[in-house]
């Protein structure tokens, strides 16, 4: 059997030309991001009455892994904005709405090396930021881009 249905295309696909889109506008300078994941949680089950001494193995719930988002800190005020919905500064004076419009659709555009032909794209759903880090280290020895990030906690995924 090909590895590749179009026998034009014989590589694949690379991880370096992405777009992320956040409640459909996007990030600007976003470096990187974590994997895409889930997991199925085992349950064990034996029956008293069963035979033998080995358990079945049965589906439990499904989990997703956290998604990381690293971008360049510009004027682009996308990720302060989204996690400020819930995390609110103590010394601002002002108290965390009751229900913030907190969820947005994260979606994950990758490109060919063109950096014009969309391959793939992904998208986070009911997603939340967990985690925020306004800056990273900072020294005045460094010769590196500032960079903000944000931890993303989301309710499943689809590739569209």
């Amino acid at each position: 059997m090909p590895r590749f249905t179009d026998s034009k295309v014989r590589d694949p696909f690379r991880n370096f030309n992405f777009h992320i889109l956040i409640g459909g506008v996007e990030v600007a300078a976003c470096k990187k991001m974590s994997k895409i994941s889930s997991a199925v949680e085992v349950v064990k089950f034996r029956a008293g009455n069963d035979a033998s001494s080995a358990p079945e193995l049965l589906p439990g719930r499904v989990s997703y892994d956290p998604v990381t988002l690293e971008a360049g800190l510009t004027n682009d005020a996308s990720f302060k904005d989204w996690a400020k919905t819930l995390h609110v500064n103590g010394f601002s004076g002002t108290s965390r709405k009751r229900e913030p419009d907190f969820r947005k659709e994260v979606e994950i555009q990758v490109f060919d090396l063109d950096s014009k032909t969309k391959v793939k794209t992904f998208k986070l759903h009911n997603a939340w930021v967990s985690k925020y880090q306004a800056v990273s280290d900072l020294s005045g020895d460094a010769n590196e881009v500032i960079i903000e990030t944000i931890e993303i906690q989301h309710e499943g995924f689809t590739e569209v």
